[in-house]
């Protein structure tokens, strides 16, 4: 009993030594926005084989493709009045929302394919959703920024 009322007494009035932090001392850093770094591994992986590594639309795959166009990437601003039409890109890239109505679709469906990479990985899980968007707009981003620059207009 004495023990007991010993045991109590200390851990209701302490030892009289300092208390010690428990646990992680350092403050956890502030949330910082996710910055979406063009990836131009993710292109070369999964775009250049028809697209060209540069973006110009002369991958090794037109060859085997004959009459297919894919396009030079390079343009999309240019041939949409000078803006970069993300949401346009990153819903032709996902294809999986796409209009049936637009004919017939040559370019995969990277978005089911991206999905299908992710289910492999991470298996059932709530954002896997989201790790195919960023996935998809790590793509997005990086084609922006290949877009050509117009030349200045001589005097």
């Amino acid at each position: 009993m004495i023990r007991t009322a010993a045991v109590l007494a200390i851990l209701l009035l302490g030892t009289g030594a300092p208390l010690q932090a428990q646990g992680p001392t350092e403050q956890p850093h502030p949330w910082e926005p996710v910055i979406i770094e063009p990836m131009e591994r993710e292109f070369l992986n999964s775009c250049a084989s028809c697209h060209g590594r540069d973006g110009t639309g002369a991958g090794f795959l037109t060859r085997l493709f004959r009459g297919i166009d894919p396009g030079d990437l390079t343009q999309l601003s240019a041939r949409n009045d000078g803006t970069f039409p993300m949401e346009r890109i990153f819903s032709v890239i996902d294809g999986r929302t796409e209009v049936a109505a637009h004919g017939d679709r040559q370019m995969p469906v990277w978005g089911d394919r991206y999905m299908d990479a992710v289910m492999s990985e991470y298996g059932p899980d709530e954002i896997n959703e989201t790790r195919v968007r960023n996935r998809i707009y790590e793509l997005v981003h990086y084609l922006q920024s290949i877009q050509a620059v117009d030349a200045e207009p001589e005097n």
